[in-house]
């Protein structure tokens, strides 16, 4: 049962028993309502006529945990990748409730701990076994997003001319940064945008990756 025992029921009714000059009484041992654990125990059956004459017999009674354990696992991880894009899962085993009505139970998870992942959801699996190998299992979800920036570097300082109105129309200085990042490519745009007039003087240029 949910404490890992077994109440013994009368098996008495079970019995084939007769005799030549009366009737005859069965009884039990051990005794009806007897708790006994995992395992195997013998019941000894006496039958017992109206000349205290007795017979007995034995069988055995083989009691089992055919039980699941139960297993509550965590909330939705949210995790990050690293500077390769890239997430190694850890062992979530511990974050799980796990219980179970006879014995200790072992957690595994699987993708296993050490498994690399993208960008994404990823389902974890987590399962415990008891020591009879009933199994339960549960799942969440990990959730690796890219929180890492990009990285930019602007050229130096740019020298133009002004045209013959005194203006210079701002060309486009996108290629001339270098912009990186760990997950994809990256799109580096201009303000004041490229076109943009400007007249004698200076004029920050901010480029964003």
């Amino acid at each position: 049962d949910a404490s890992c025992n077994f109440t013994l029921p009368d098996y008495t009714s079970l019995a084939t028993a007769a005799d030549n000059c009366s009737d005859v009484t069965v009884t039990q041992l051990p005794a009806p309502g007897t708790v006994v654990d995992l395992g195997s125990t013998t019941i000894a059956l006496t039958v017992t006529d109206g000349s205290s004459n007795t017979a007995t017999c034995t069988f055995d009674v083989l009691v089992s945990d055919n039980t699941n354990p139960t297993i509550s696992c965590p909330e939705d991880q949210e995790e990050s990748v690293d500077a390769s894009c890239n997430f190694t899962l850890p062992d979530y085993t511990s974050l799980a409730t796990a219980a179970d009505n006879c014995s200790d139970v072992t957690v595994t998870q699987l993708p296993a701990p050490g498994t690399v992942v993208d960008l994404g959801s990823t389902t974890i699996v987590l399962t415990a076994t008891d020591g009879a190998s009933n199994t339960a299992t549960c799942t969440f979800d990990v959730l690796v997003s890219d929180t890492s920036s990009p990285t930019i570097n602007c050229p130096e300082d740019q020298e133009g001319l002004v045209d013959t109105s005194c203006n210079f129309t701002l060309p486009d200085y996108t290629s001339l940064a270098t912009a990186a990042d760990n997950c994809s490519d990256v799109t580096v745009t201009q303000l004041p945008a490229p076109g943009t007039v400007v007249e004698t003087g200076t004029t920050n240029i901010v480029l964003t990756a």
